[in-house]
């Protein structure tokens, strides 16, 4: 072993603590990325992944009543690949089991054929049957993380103001949708506040008074479509009937609130483990020039015996790379646990 080799193993017993406070800072510098950044990564993953399965649609519109004829227009309309039309309404809901108000938004699913978007996955009973039951009764599910909140299970009942008139609810199941990952109002996710109620479509057109017509419309583009000339025509078609302005993915209230979460842990997963980073950097300069400082000596010493300027500055180099290095390596360990942690929470 080389004489510099044998002074670096002496000068890091005799700086263990300090190595050790800087390998830490290190390690939660380099743990806070992978943990922050490999779960922005996971989730987005994971979101697109359920926006493709769920075939979450491109473009929304809602009208206060179209007839269903109209879908059909909106179907050729260039770039427009499939439409899906429902019946939705808010509604004041009230459970057996708290005081609280609570806003539901109710939607209608068409037994007759098939959802072409924005698939609702029955994650526990069964779907909804048609028609009311006794007492005016509807069958319904329900949004999954609005059932976790008030513990609603398959059987449970709710009670909802629908057009003016109060009608029992009698959850089927309990479900999940692209549209209403986060769910809440203006734009603030609210999982007690706020729960989604999917119904059979002609039971709801007929509480609505909506028979034959649609006041919610969702369209898929196709493959290098416009999106602003398909919402302007979707605009122009739907003014008629009352229409809202039509608007993309980008502005729908779950999507929205999902990606500004992605968004604030990517920037959250950049600016934090930086700070660590560089508190880092400022300790091992101190380190490093408290040391060059206190053995003058015997770096004159060393540079009488022959070493170069460049043998010594890699030498003090090579006594910092351990601190960096344990760091770096406990950081990976961290950041892997840390990010399956995070992942898991989202999930």
């Amino acid at each position: 072993m080389k004489a510099l080799d044998r002074k670096i193993l002496r000068d890091l017993r005799l700086l263990w603590s300090q190595a050790l406070t800087i390998a830490l800072v290190v390690a939660s510098g380099i743990g806070g990325f992978v943990a922050s950044l490999s779960a922005v990564d996971s989730l987005a993953l994971a979101r697109d992944r359920f926006y493709d399965r769920g075939r979450f649609a491109d473009v929304f519109a809602t009208v206060k009543r179209a007839p269903d004829t109209l879908a059909e227009r909106l179907r050729e309309v260039p770039g427009v690949t499939e439409v899906q039309a429902t019946v939705e309404a808010v509604a004041r809901v009230t459970l057996m089991d708290s005081p609280d108000p609570v806003v539901g938004q109710l939607i209608g699913l068409d037994r007759r054929q098939p959802q072409r978007l924005n698939l609702v996955r029955l994650r526990a009973g069964r779907l909804p049957g048609a028609g009311a039951y006794a007492g005016g009764e509807l069958e319904a599910l329900v949004s999954e993380g609005f059932a976790a909140a008030h513990g609603l299970q398959p059987g449970a009942q709710v009670t909802a103001l629908i057009n003016g008139k109060r009608r029992a609810l009698r959850i089927t199941g309990i479900a999940l949708s692209p549209e209403y990952i986060f769910a809440g109002l203006w734009g603030m996710p609210d999982i007690r506040a706020f729960g989604v109620f999917w119904l059979d479509k002609e039971a709801l057109a007929a509480a609505m008074n909506m028979a034959g017509a649609f006041n919610h419309v969702a369209l898929k583009l196709g493959p290098g479509a416009s999106q602003p000339a398909v919402i302007d025509a979707v605009d122009r078609l739907l003014a008629v009937v009352g229409g809202l302005p039509a608007h993309g993915r980008a502005e729908q209230v779950s999507h929205a609130m999902l990606d500004n979460e992605i968004r604030e842990q990517r920037v959250l997963g950049t600016i934090l483990p930086s700070i660590f980073l560089a508190v880092a950097a400022f300790l091992l300069h101190v380190v490093a020039a408290r040391l060059v400082s206190t053995q003058r000596e015997q770096i004159a010493a060393l540079k009488a015996l022959g070493y170069s300027n460049r043998s010594i500055a890699a030498h003090y180099l090579k006594l910092v790379t351990p601190m960096v290095g344990i760091g770096y390596l406990l950081g990976l360990l961290l950041g892997d646990w840390l990010g399956g942690q995070l992942t898991a929470l989202y999930a």
